[in-house]
């Protein structure tokens, strides 16, 4: 699950309780640079506290030297595709993206940029709500 849909998550009921339901489940998966942004978004301690137990519950993806060079790869088959800067997205994106097709796993998210890349390295990608 992309941060995009963790931070959505905490402004609309809808998409809160979507999480929830798949936190309970265990259906979420999260790797580091999700966890990066999300701590870095806390307003407090407390806020921080909540999410570490959060995400210990759940199962992580790894970021491993495999989905290091795949993102090295995929930027450079964006950038083969001879539109300038195609290969310019943020690192957490394009890292939830193949950490997300590494694991054979559909990214959840509210970003646009996560869209491209889904359908760049052929993954699904779910909107946690509508965009």
């Amino acid at each position: 699950m992309d941060t995009s849909a963790w931070i959505v998550a905490g402004r609309d009921p809808a998409a809160g309780e979507r999480l929830e339901r798949a936190v309970a489940l265990r259906e979420v998966r999260w790797c580091w640079p999700v966890r990066y942004e999300l701590t870095v978004n806390a307003r407090s301690d407390e806020e921080i506290a909540l999410l570490d137990r959060t995400l210990e519950g759940l199962q992580e993806v790894p970021v491993d030297r495999g989905v290091q060079r795949g993102v090295l790869s995929l930027m450079r088959d964006l950038a083969a595709t001879g539109s300038h800067g195609a290969h310019r997205f943020p690192l957490t994106d394009l890292t939830v993206a193949v950490a997300a097709q590494s694991a054979g796993l559909p990214v959840v998210h509210r970003d646009h940029h996560l869209e491209r890349l889904a359908t760049a390295l052929g993954i699904d990608a779910l909107w946690i709500t509508a965009p």
